[in-house]
């Protein structure tokens, strides 16, 4: 744990928007409290954070839907991000409302729509819907850092929503919660505004040598930035204007968090989805979670010149068929704004589902370090396939299972881990018996026999006539790019 307390000057006469040491008007700062990770899970090629993301299990968990005010959320409404603080869970839900249908397809309005944060006592098993921010309909992401929770939240809509191409008014905020105060959110520490510019989420952390916040904020979409924000103090009201660095944008933003080390170095955790190595049959796709892993502030506290990012896929999605509407409501949660969060020295990542309904779920990923892999079988092949999975090294994890066209399974085994997959069909017979006893009998065909240690494996058969086995190994990447203008 950080905890620290600092009395300041707060300041009046700079430029706009920036503190100034000229007053002297003095307040004593909350004490700052925060988790730090261990620096060893964050560095190496094979960074064990990520590693241990990729081979943990995940819980699924219901909330309690009749504590939401359902008709409230219905028509449109989707979460976007999901975070936890003690006993309450926050997911946040973009409006249902874009605009009007009155409103002709060539002219702007603002509808004056409210972003809307769902919060969960899940002791008492209630929740209440907070409105955000007036004009601010899109929420992107949260996290939740030591008594505060940060959530970035997008402008509305300008124009009609029949109309095709609609586009949203560029306007975003970073808005921050004292949740120690009220853990309702009725309690504003500070924001970060940005005019002119979307944003798809913002990781905040606090950096205990320059005691101070720093917060790495989507930006600038169409030029692909993020930018890099600094407080002058402790106080988080206290945010210089302008960036102190910049960035390459690597994806969508949701799901933007930023981790504290325990050499005071700053990393960031960036989630997206990613459809690469992963197979599909005719309309039936699947996808994954990725994240990205990078050292973004200095244990001095300066930003880095180049960043190391390390990429590994942590989730694999179960076949779906091929409708943007089914896509888009089922997909792995992270893409909406996984919250990574480190609590009483455990780490864990929620997501959530994206539709709301009286039944809502998240997902509990509880990371933990050991060698384990998490496997996934999926048969995309016209014939019915079977997995025998172990561990090589724990006897009494074997698994054996037969799924059909487009069925999957999947598990997480102490490594390594051996599977075996076999598949038959009307192109796998045999001729048996004499005269008029012959007959075809179904055989069993082998189509690949594996083992690995790797984090996260995809085993899948494919084909029609021609069944084939194949083995994915996801494991790090890493790539580099220098800091921008």
């Amino acid at each position: 744990m950080v905890i620290t307390s600092l009395t300041i000057s707060a300041g009046a006469g700079g430029k706009k928007g920036e503190p100034d040491a000229n007053k002297t008007e003095s307040k004593t700062i909350t004490p700052v409290e925060i988790s730090k990770v261990d620096a060893k899970w964050l560095n190496g090629d094979q960074p064990k954070l990520l590693t241990a993301m990729a081979s943990s299990g995940t819980s699924k968990e219901q909330l309690n839907g009749s504590s939401m005010d359902v008709k409230a959320v219905l028509g449109g409404w989707h979460a976007q991000a999901v975070g936890q603080y003690k006993n309450y869970i926050y997911v946040a839900f973009s409006s249902g409302k874009v605009s009007s249908d009155k409103v002709e397809a060539s002219k702007s309005v603002k509808m004056g729509e409210f972003a809307k944060l769902w919060i969960y006592n899940t002791t008492s098993k209630q929740g209440k819907l907070v409105e955000l921010e007036k004009g601010y309909p899109h929420p992107c992401s949260i996290q939740i850092t030591g008594n505060y929770l940060t959530i970035a939240i997008e402008a509305e809509y300008g124009v009609s929503q029949a109309a095709l191409g609609s586009t949203r008014e560029a306007r975003s905020m970073a808005k921050i919660f004292d949740l120690s105060k009220d853990p309702n959110c009725s309690v504003e520490a500070g924001r970060i505004t940005q005019e002119g510019m979307n944003s798809g989420g913002a990781g905040l952390t606090y950096h205990p040598g320059q005691k101070c916040w720093y917060m790495l904020m989507d930006q600038d979409m169409p030029n692909g930035k993020v930018a890099v924000y600094k407080t002058a103090n402790e106080n988080l009201n206290s945010w210089q204007k302008t960036p102190i660095a910049y960035y390459n944008r690597f994806g969508s933003g949701a799901g933007l968090n930023l981790i504290t080390a325990s050499d005071n170095s700053i990393w960031g955790l960036y989630y997206d989805t990613s459809h690469e190595n992963l197979p599909s049959f005719s309309k039936v796709q699947m996808s994954s979670d990725q994240v990205m892993l990078f050292k973004l502030i200095t244990p001095g506290g300066k930003p880095v010149e180049s960043r190391e990012v390390f990429t590994q896929i942590v989730n694999i999605e179960a076949p779906k068929i091929e409708a943007a509407g089914e896509l888009l409501a089922s997909r792995p949660g992270m893409r909406f704004g996984a919250g990574f969060r480190y609590e009483n020295g455990k780490m864990e990542v929620l997501t959530c589902q994206r539709n709301m309904a009286k039944e809502f779920y998240i997902n509990r990923t509880k990371i933990s370090d050991a060698k384990k892999t998490q496997v996934m079988f999926v048969n995309m092949a016209t014939a019915k396939g079977e997995i025998y999975c172990n561990s090589v090294s724990n006897t009494k994890q074997k698994y054996h299972e037969e799924r059909n066209q487009t069925e999957s399974w999947s598990g997480v085994l102490q490594s390594p881990v051996k599977a075996n997959i076999n598949y038959f069909g009307a192109g796998s017979v045999s001729k048996g018996g004499f005269g008029s006893f012959a007959k075809a009998l179904p055989k069993w065909s082998d189509a690949i026999e594996k083992t690995t240690s790797a984090p996260m494996v995809l085993f899948y058969l494919e084909g029609t006539k021609d069944v084939v086995g194949k083995m994915v190994e996801f494991t790090p990447t890493k790539s580099t790019d220098k800091k921008r203008k």
